[in-house]
């Protein structure tokens, strides 16, 4: 759930509101597969996409010429052109703001307590007791469960990991993308596997938990995006909140979201663990 202030929003000269390029783009993570990889490549590279002719993005994201034009429509813009003007006016603009980390105020202080509070609160409404439920049981049970982000999810992966191993769960975490390609494709019905990606698109990612799926392993999602392609190969998902100010202190603001999710998931595998006990001395 995105939660857009109004300090999001801009004024046209006609005292129109316009939303920011990248909060339409970041709208567009949930849209079909080519559509999302594009987009998910300016979100991460928005400076090169201002420099990028319509040829080298196309090559860079890995997509038609024709999908990206098809992007730029959906978003509003009349072609690539207009989109691009439009971004480098947003990115031009950021870069003349002054620097929040040399300019702290009690406001702006404050300011970052709420937006890390809102993710977290945002997070906990997204995540249903009886998902993380049924999450509990394979994981506890896994023979390996492997885990796997890249890039700013590989942080939250790590923080996943170390919960995990506190409470037994016999976790492994892969920061090398080959690497975690070869543990999923040897991983068997007995393992389990956990792929975090905010956006879902994350190709690597994606591929990671689609092995681990096809082979039978229990796979659980945790993204931003349930409609994702890494939803969609996943037994069960886990929505993170998506974040409260895309561009405002985005690692630091991410990853208390990540430590909510494990705190839960180690909570429901505790408790889990704590009933299979009791039922295990009720039928001694």
């Amino acid at each position: 759930m995105a939660i857009h202030g109004e300090s999001m929003r801009t004024t046209s000269k006609d005292g129109e509101t316009l939303t920011p390029v990248l909060l339409k783009v970041e709208t567009a993570l949930d849209y079909p597969n080519a559509l999302a990889r594009v987009a998910q490549y300016i979100l991460e590279n928005p400076k090169k996409a201002v420099r990028q002719s319509l040829g080298e993005l196309s090559a860079a994201s890995q997509s038609g010429q024709a999908t990206i034009f098809r992007l730029c429509r959906e978003l509003g813009f009349k072609g690539f052109t207009d989109f691009k003007l439009a971004l480098a006016a947003e990115v031009g603009q950021r870069e003349t703001e002054p620097n929040r980390s040399e300019n702290l105020t009690v406001n702006s202080l404050d300011e970052t307590v709420s937006l890390i509070s809102r993710s977290v609160s945002n997070t906990r409404q997204l995540v249903q007791q009886e998902v993380l439920a049924s999450a509990a049981p394979p994981l506890l049970s896994a023979r390996h469960v492997n885990i796997y982000g890249s890039g700013d999810s590989g942080l939250a992966a790590e923080v996943l990991f170390h919960r995990l191993r506190r409470i037994g769960v016999n976790a492994r975490i892969f920061v090398n993308v080959g690497y975690a390609h070869e543990a999923a494709e040897a991983m068997t019905a007995d393992d389990a596997a956990i792929a975090v990606s905010q956006s879902g698109a994350s190709p690597d990612t994606v591929e990671f938990l689609r092995k681990a799926h096809h082979i039978g392993a229990f796979s659980l999602a945790i993204t931003c995006h349930p409609k994702s392609s890494l939803a969609k190969v996943a037994n069960v998902v886990l929505q993170m909140a998506r974040l409260p100010q895309p561009g405002l202190s985005e690692q630091m603001i991410a990853l208390p979201r990540a430590v909510f999710i494990a705190e839960a998931l180690a909570i429901a595998i505790a408790d889990h663990a704590k009933a299979v006990t009791k039922s295990a001395r009720a039928t001694r």
